[in-house]
């Protein structure tokens, strides 16, 4: 819903929802229209009488608006095949005509259906013979979308997207323009990537982008192929999201088969995860060349995402995303205007993968800037700007090579003039999350991975205890095997443990052998390291993984068995335990916090 000059227009399906499906079926439109002028609006009537000429997206053929009707007090009802519209014309009387300020003007199109492809568009509303505090039109955006299917994956349980510096932008006047950028951002907010098939994905998933359209408060830049500043000259383009995170724009043009421009963002063909995990589930995308030259207020875009795949087999249902651009006055002064980084919280799981803490920001008029960051050992960021734009836009990233701590960062901007006088700074915080365990016996460190609720150890305990280990095999690659007095030693008061029955049978869930050994898709990373009964010697490497349990009795213990032979993963408990002088291997456990 947008205010646009005194007007709010809002087209709804009958869930309250902008998008309409495309099986077919007939269904209603509910258009309101909300006087917030402050004044009465009177319908003129006669030879000139108010009149509203509705234009729906092109997804809608003739034969679709040929079907539609709306049925109104006092209004007559036609359809123009040449123009393609919907009109209303007035045909009461002149002392019943007043739109009240405050009141909705309402009206329901009935019959509505399409069969078309998935795609987003605008809804426009034109005002005719209409008192002149009404605008001459009203927009919304509006899309067709595949019906939810059940059994079918949500995307909205997977991904979200935001725009960068809270969707700002700056408007102006023709004569001083300012160029302005909007950041598009995806996430996939999983432990999974976005597409979780085995081959390549099928069919041609895509993501559509369309700005609502006009010169007033409810909207970002006309689309008017002649005018300054047109919405058809803001181009697309893949800002961040390395590889495997490959994607392709397509932008709008002039005279092709779309009478308003959008954006298409599509996966590339070799992009097999689409989003994946950790540093490549986000994507982001560069609307640049923006102009606003309407009032200060509030727009929309509309992000409509179709034809995903979970997998081979599980389609994801189409989803549209609403997010608010804020248009702002530009400040008065020079100097940084945003600064932050789209990730906040970083989630570590070893102490070895750099930590990259990417930082975006804009600057009004800027010819110098560095970056201070409060992690010890990282040097200051030079930025030098010769020429620099009225309003810029900028990136840089901070690089941590691993920490076994917990810790907030503080990344400092500051800004300076030519002559190097302070202009500004600002500052921004993220906070490096350490999941690894780190063992405070001798130091050493773990690598973990989150599984459902809880972290694991994903590499076998390789402490040397006093009493009760022993090494077999390749002890860099197995590590140690612990008698269960030696597995049960204190570790560390960060809520580690030996894995209880519950925390194995959690683990065990699913598809547990395939999931759990090496390339699995838990990242447990099983080691079939063998086991040792005493007296006999050690036996079973390479092919049986034996696992202690926390939970068993005073002369057995549970243990999990991972065979090799059998590909099976089994929890064994109660009088199949087995004695508490056996050497088994140790994987450590916590609750996610």
């Amino acid at each position: 819903m947008l205010i646009e000059n005194g007007v709010l227009l809002s087209v709804l399906n009958p869930d309250n929802q902008p998008y309409i499906y495309n099986d077919g079926v007939a269904t209603s439109l509910y258009f309101q229209l909300t006087n917030q002028t402050g004044n009465v609006i009177d319908f003129a009537a006669g030879t000139a009488s108010a009149q509203m000429d509705i234009y729906l997206p092109t997804f809608f053929t003739e034969q679709d608006l040929a079907a539609m009707t709306i049925t109104l007090a006092d209004w007559s009802f036609s359809y123009c095949a040449q123009q393609q519209k919907l009109t209303l014309v007035y045909m009461g009387s002149q002392s019943s005509s007043t739109w009240v300020a405050g009141s909705v003007f309402e009206f329901v199109l009935s019959n509505v259906k399409t069969t078309a492809t998935p795609d987003s568009g605008t809804v426009q509303v034109n005002f005719l013979n209409f008192s002149a505090e009404v605008p001459s039109q009203v927009v919304q955006t509006f899309s067709v979308i595949r019906k939810p299917i059940p059994g079918n994956a949500n995307l909205t349980d997977v991904v979200y997207t935001t725009l960068d510096n809270q969707g700002l932008v700056y408007v102006s006047g023709t004569n001083d323009p300012i160029q302005n950028e909007l950041y598009l951002n995806i996430k996939n907010f999983t432990d999974k990537p976005l597409y979780e098939g085995s081959g390549m994905w099928t069919g041609s998933p895509k993501v559509t982008v369309v700005f609502v359209y006009g010169s007033s408060t409810g909207c970002l830049a006309p689309d008017t192929n002649t005018s300054t500043g047109s919405a058809w000259s803001i181009i697309s383009e893949v800002a961040f999201g390395a590889a495997p995170n490959v994607w392709n724009t397509i932008n709008p043009a002039i005279g092709g088969t779309d009478p308003h421009p959008k954006w298409v963002l599509q996966p590339a063909a070799i992009n097999q995860e689409i989003l994946g995990t950790g540093a490549n589930a986000n994507v982001t995308f560069r609307f640049k060349n923006i102009l606003s030259f309407t009032p200060v207020g509030n727009t929309q875009v509309t992000i409509h995402f179709s034809g995903f795949m979970k997998d081979e087999n599980t389609a994801y249902n189409d989803a549209i995303f609403v997010l608010n651009i804020s248009k702002q006055q530009a400040p008065p002064t020079r100097g940084i205007i945003n600064f932050f980084s789209p990730t906040p919280i970083f989630d570590v799981y070893d102490d070895k993968t750099p930590i990259t803490i990417p930082l975006r920001w804009s600057m009004l008029d800027t010819p110098k800037a560095s970056i201070i960051t409060s992690y010890p050992g990282i040097s200051p960021i030079a930025l030098n700007y010769p020429n620099p734009p009225i309003v810029g836009y900028d990136n840089a990233s901070v690089v941590i090579n691993g920490t076994t701590q917990s810790v907030a960062v503080s990344m400092t901007i500051q800004a300076f003039d030519g002559n190097d006088g302070f202009l500004n700074s600002m500052q921004f915080t993220t906070f490096i999350q350490a999941n690894m365990f780190v063992d405070p016996r001798d130091g050493k460190v773990y690598p973990v991975a989150q599984i459902g609720q809880q972290i694991w150890m994903t590499a076998n305990l390789d402490f040397v205890a006093p009493t009760g280990s022993m090494v077999f095999g390749n002890e860099a690659k197995y590590g140690r095997l612990y008698t269960f007095a030696a597995a049960e030693a204190p570790v560390t008061p960060m809520g580690w443990r030996l894995p209880t029955e519950t925390d194995w049978q959690r683990l065990l869930a699913s598809n547990a052998y395939v999931d759990l050994i090496a390339g699995g898709s838990s990242g447990w990373n099983a080691q079939f390291s063998g086991y040792c009964s005493p007296p006999s010697p050690a036996s079973g490497l390479d092919t049986y993984g034996y696992y202690w349990s926390g939970t068993g009795g005073a002369q057995l213990e549970d243990y999990v068995s991972l065979s090799t032979n059998s590909k099976t993963a089994t929890y064994v408990g109660g009088t199949l335990g087995l004695p508490l002088s056996c050497l088994l291997a140790v994987r450590y456990v916590r609750d996610v916090s």
